[in-house]
């Protein structure tokens, strides 16, 4: 852990970057276990994918703008892979909105 020193007493920091991940996450289980319990019969499977991807595509934008943050606190380099696959996310994304809204 983060520990300072600030006249003869230790202060931790509280690590908290990741929460905004494990929130979308809660949120995503809870949709799908809304769609489980009572959803099921109301919306379509494919538009219930659809909406999945979605949350895929928004955590995977959020984790890329985490990773900036801690690459700046420790002044290290960022990974242009990751970049480049939260585009790849997000075409992938858009393309499967367009094909679903065609059939």
């Amino acid at each position: 852990k983060n520990c300072q020193l600030y006249s003869s007493v230790y202060i931790r920091e509280t690590y908290t970057l990741f929460r905004p991940v494990y929130y979308l996450i809660t949120i995503f289980l809870l949709c799908n276990f809304a769609y489980l319990v009572s959803l099921k019969d109301k919306i379509k499977a494919n538009d219930y994918i659809l909406l999945t991807s979605l949350f895929f595509v928004i955590i995977g934008v959020v984790l890329l703008f985490q990773q900036r943050i801690i690459v700046e606190e420790f002044n290290g380099s960022e990974d242009t892979i990751i970049f480049y696959l939260t585009i790849v996310f997000d075409v992938i994304f858009i393309l499967s909105f367009i094909f679903h809204k065609r059939k």
